[in-house]
């Protein structure tokens, strides 16, 4: 196929500048990006290209600014090894990282935050993510798998087998085809082609051609072509619906292994990783290559072609992400944005060289530009010491002034209005070409605008109102004057710095965001940032904490010596606090208490941290208040999630070794205080840190390994906690063996990890308590995970489908979220659908005696005998009917769910026979038989199954519908 053939189906001939045969120019980097520990693994940029993220053997996400060529925010974490690509939806609204460790991460770009809870994608490392194009699937590649994920839901959609070990994999265009190349499989089987809808392979597939593996494929923006890269160190093209190559190969030359191909969004632009430390370029429509070679000092090992075709990004193996802008190579016109300017590392790197001050002459490298006279260079030469003819060395004098004359170069005037810096930071550059820094021109200036006299919006007043009044705690203790203080104090002290979130700010901020978020959204985000507190986490002592009374008395005092109060007033106040069995001078017992000195301690602490309040659970809530007592409870997750560091007291503690018998971990509360806190420091006994670290919760310290097993909870979660009514049976066995003071405390501790709310009633007893945390879980949209669990049901409820602890989860299997179920508590018990499998028993010798431990058998569905561990239970010698109530399971291999086990848990359910007796009247028979022909749940051991010989199992449910029953518990 020639080059015109292939322009009559791409439209126009791209105009692409080309540069003499010999040499080629290499482009060096016109931006670095330093941040990362370790060298970087993958990249990519956003929509707008205003923003860059990057991937890293360290194991970090970072963010960059392109504009500003800084980090944008701190780095992100929470893969446990190398995290090994990311990607950024079409849509700009959030992006993905998959890892080392099999995991996928899915984070909403707004709050940088996870947006759904990570996703245990595959069992090894993860070698390829893709997006759908209209950014609601995901497709993930480990071996020989592909997997599709719905984004919203986590929930896999198909799971695709491939007879080889796959490398990369693309969505095309249209969304309705995957692409996967393989470098292990035979010749005539590198190249396939999967319908995203069946799993099953479209098209022309496999395509052959290559003689060697393949490295990397992408597809064309019209979804009639492929490019591909090969071991064989060729490129190539391919038209997707015949499998017939377009066109000649390109490269081929010996040192050149194509690692990566990428093809611009207007399709006119092919560029490809070639060799160690260089990007080349061709014209996709007539496949010239073009002699612009973007080279870096250290190996590049990925690379990325922004949206608008504006610049390409790389990640290195010096630690550094590199940015080059293409503007100007792929254009004819040339008043588009100028390049981004580098922040230098070293200063004195950037010094001109006094020995390359000539300049080059500018009509070499773009031919076109000498036939206009409306170029000019008024800010940048270029200089070589390269083999093209040059002028004489420079004199001192020359060499220390090297702006020529505006008159020498007024034929490229406008060109180069903008400043272009292309700078090597610490290695000489093994190109020819250098570019050396002048002075700006005196027609260059910028309108700085500055923030004074600017003061904040209502609506930044309005939330910092709302935030201050709603979200965090009641009182504060103030370092100053180690006092009590309210919300009010509070909002008047971080008044000052509201005024700092001006309507520049907010425009900047909404500007860094991708896609631009909305005001609504930014504002919160910043009053947080400004309004900052501590919280101090630890064991209680039995005696000798500082209670709010004895604080608010020393308060009274001293307001009293500073002549404030009336002696009448201040004598009534203190009969008021005597009347409370509280101390009538606290200021000299209190203070030598060993509660008081620990608060102390936690103060000075807050201090080195540069903060100004301080909350704390035995003071800061007057407990004799009901109302405030009620809303401390239900707010306090939410308080330690918005405090800027939770002070954590050790006091059982010396090395990190103790933490194993530590009673900090025993206690309920202190769980959610672990989890909701965004950052936690650990101090010992003598209030040394534990660790150098400012976070303890950081996945690289030494705390995070013994954390994880005195705990029982993984590593994510206690980086990153997601409060949500989900995941119950896991949940719970976290708090399995802590233990209250208040029995009711089991049940109100755990509110802030499900996101649901009660109403404090102590008094009501443990079991009651759980027994409603249980029923909000369910209300709040909890899946099936809050049915797993097995014993004796709460004695308090109607219901025998409710637990009575978080003890009754211990043990429990592990199955797959599946999804909400339809649950509802009535006055009949707790109303679900379920899928019945009667069960047989063998008929036992009853005599007088029941039955402990029966053998049952499922005739259904080849299941056969089942095992279930009664824990005692008596079964009756009164004639009943047996049968397995699956609450979850995992339907068999379908199109929804391929490839997935087939799991079942269930409960045991039974109810009496009863003959139809026709002289029952006939209200009385209703009510009999409606009582007796109810099932009822037999407090058992855990049943869990596996069904790998039940081919059939998914039409229990989707199909049939035969034994599906809407039963009450």
């Amino acid at each position: 196929m020639s080059a015109s053939d292939v322009n009559q189906d791409f439209g126009p001939e791209l105009s692409i500048l080309h540069l003499p045969d010999e040499p080629n120019f290499s482009l060096p980097p016109s931006k670095f990006f330093v941040g990362h520990t370790d060298p970087i693994t993958s990249v990519a940029l956003f929509p707008d290209s205003k923003m860059i993220i990057s991937g890293s053997y360290d194991r970090r996400i970072r963010l960059w600014d392109v504009g500003s060529g800084k980090e944008s925010g701190e780095p992100l974490r929470g893969h446990k090894i190398t995290v090994s690509v990311v990607a950024v939806s079409p849509d700009g609204t959030m992006f993905v990282s998959g890892g080392g460790d099999g995991r996928i991460l899915i984070w909403n770009i707004t709050t940088r935050n996870l947006a759904i809870e990570p996703i245990q994608a595959h069992s090894s490392k993860i070698d390829s993510i893709s997006f759908s194009p209209d950014s609601t699937i995901i497709a993930s590649l480990a071996g020989t798998k592909i997997k599709l994920w719905n984004v919203r839901t986590a929930q896999l959609i198909m799971d695709i087998e491939s007879p080889s070990h796959e490398r990369q994999i693309a969505f095309s265009p249209e969304g309705g085809r995957i692409a996967a190349v393989s470098h292990m499989a035979p010749d005539e089987q590198m190249l396939r082609i999967w319908d995203a809808k069946t799993g099953k392979p479209a098209g022309v597939s496999p395509i052959a051609g290559h003689t060697g593996g393949l490295l990397s494929v992408a597809w064309f923006p019209n979804g009639q072509r492929l490019v591909t890269a090969s071991f064989d160190r060729t490129i190539r093209l391919w038209i997707s619906e015949t499998g017939c190559q377009v066109g000649h190969s390109l490269g081929g030359q010996a040192s050149w292994m194509a690692n990566q191909v990428a093809v611009s969004s207007d399709g006119k632009l092919i560029a490809a990783l070639c060799g160690v430390d260089s990007i080349r370029l061709w014209n996709a429509i007539t496949l010239d290559q073009i002699k612009t070679v973007l080279q870096h000092v250290e190996p590049v090992l990925c690379m990325v072609v922004s949206a608008d075709v504006r610049f390409i990004a790389s990640g290195c193996g010096d630690n550094k992400v590199c940015l080059w802008n293409i503007e100007g190579i792929t254009q004819r016109k040339y008043n588009s944005e100028p390049l981004p300017t580098l922040e230098p590392e070293n200063q004195q790197d950037l010094a001109p060289d006094s020995s390359l001050s000539n300049q080059f002459p500018m009509n070499l490298m773009y031919p076109e530009i000498q036939s206009s006279p409306e170029h000019t260079v008024s800010q940048a030469v270029i200089t070589t010491h390269g083999p093209l003819p040059l002028q004489p060395p420079a004199t001192a004098k020359e060499d220390a002034d090297p702006v020529a004359s505006p008159a020498e170069h007024s034929h490229i005037r406008k060109w180069w209005r903008q400043p272009l810096n292309f700078w090597n930071a610490r290695k000489p550059l093994s190109s020819p070409w250098r570019i050396t820094e002048i002075e700006p021109c005196s027609d260059q200036t910028e309108n700085i605008s500055t923030n004074e006299g600017q003061s904040p919006a209502q609506d930044v007043l309005d939330e910092f109102n709302r935030y201050v009044m709603n979200d965090i705690p009641i009182r504060l203790i103030y370092l100053p004057t180690m006092e009590l203080v309210g919300r009010n104090f509070v909002k008047t002290h971080f008044q000052d710095r509201i005024k700092e979130i001006t309507e520049d700010l907010i425009a900047e901020t909404q500007a860094r965001t991708v896609p631009p978020s909305t005001r609504e959204k930014v504002i919160p985000t910043l009053v947080w940032r400004k309004v900052e507190y501590g919280i101090f986490s630890h064991r209680w002592l039995d005696t000798g904490e500082p209670s709010y009374q004895e604080m608010m008395e020393k308060k009274l005092s001293r307001t009293s010596n500073s002549g404030h109060l009336s002696s009448d007033v201040m004598s009534r106040l203190k009969e008021g606090c005597r009347a409370l069995h509280i101390s009538r001078n606290p200021s000299e017992n209190e203070a030598q208490s060993p509660g008081y000195k620990k608060l102390q301690k936690c103060c000075e602490e807050a201090r080195r941290l540069d903060l100004h309040f301080v909350w704390s659970d035995t003071c800061c809530i007057d407990k004799n208040s009901s109302a405030e007592l009620d809303e401390s409870i239900r707010s306090m997750f939410r308080w330690y999630r918005n405090s800027s560091v939770c002070i954590t007291y050790l006091g059982g503690t010396t090395v990190i070794e103790d933490l194993k018998s530590e009673e900090w971990f025993t206690r309920g509360w202190t769980l959610q205080e672990l989890l909701a806190s965004r950052k936690i420091k650990f101090f010992n006994k003598d209030w040394q840190r534990l660790t150098e670290q400012d976070d303890d919760k950081e996945d690289d310290t030494p705390l995070m390994t013994v954390l994880q097993e005195v705990t029982g909870i993984p590593e994510s979660d206690l980086i990153d906690f997601w409060p949500v009514p989900r995941y119950v049976d896991k949940r719970m066995t976290w708090a399995a063996q802590r233990k209250t003071t208040r029995a009711e405390d089991v049940a109100y501790s755990l509110m802030g990890l499900f996101d649901v709310s009660l109403q404090i009633a102590y008094g009501e007893g443990g079991e009651r308590a759980f027994g409603r945390l249980i029923e909000a879980i369910m209300q709040g949209g909890g899946d099936s995970s809050v049915l797993n669990w097995a014993g004796a049901p709460a004695k308090h409820h109607a219901s025998f489908a409710i637990p009575a602890s978080p003890a009754s989860f211990v043990g429990h299997p592990d199955i797959v979220t599946i999804g909400r179920l339809d649950l509802m508590l009535t006055s009949r018990g707790l109303r679900i659908p379920l899928v019945i499998l009667p069960l047989e028993m063998p008929k036992p010798e009853f005599i007088s005696r029941p039955v402990i431990n029966p053998n049952f058998r499922c005739p259904h569905h080849d299941i056969g005998e089942v095992r279930i561990d009664s824990r005692g239970y008596e079964f009756s010698a009164v004639l009943r009917q047996y049968a397995l109530g699956v609450f979850h399971y995992i339907p068999a291999e379908d199109s929804a769910n391929p490839g997935l086990p087939k799991q079942v848990a269930a409960y045991l359910l039974e109810r009496r026979e009863v003959e139809a007796k026709p002289d029952y009247p006939l209200g009385l028979s209703r009510l009999y038989r409606s009582f007796e022909d109810g099932w009822r749940r037999i407090p058992t051991g855990f049943i869990y199954l596996e069904l790998p010989g039940v081919p059939d199992f998914a039409s229990l449910l989707y199909v049939s519908r035969t034994c599906l029953e809407t039963v009450y518990l």
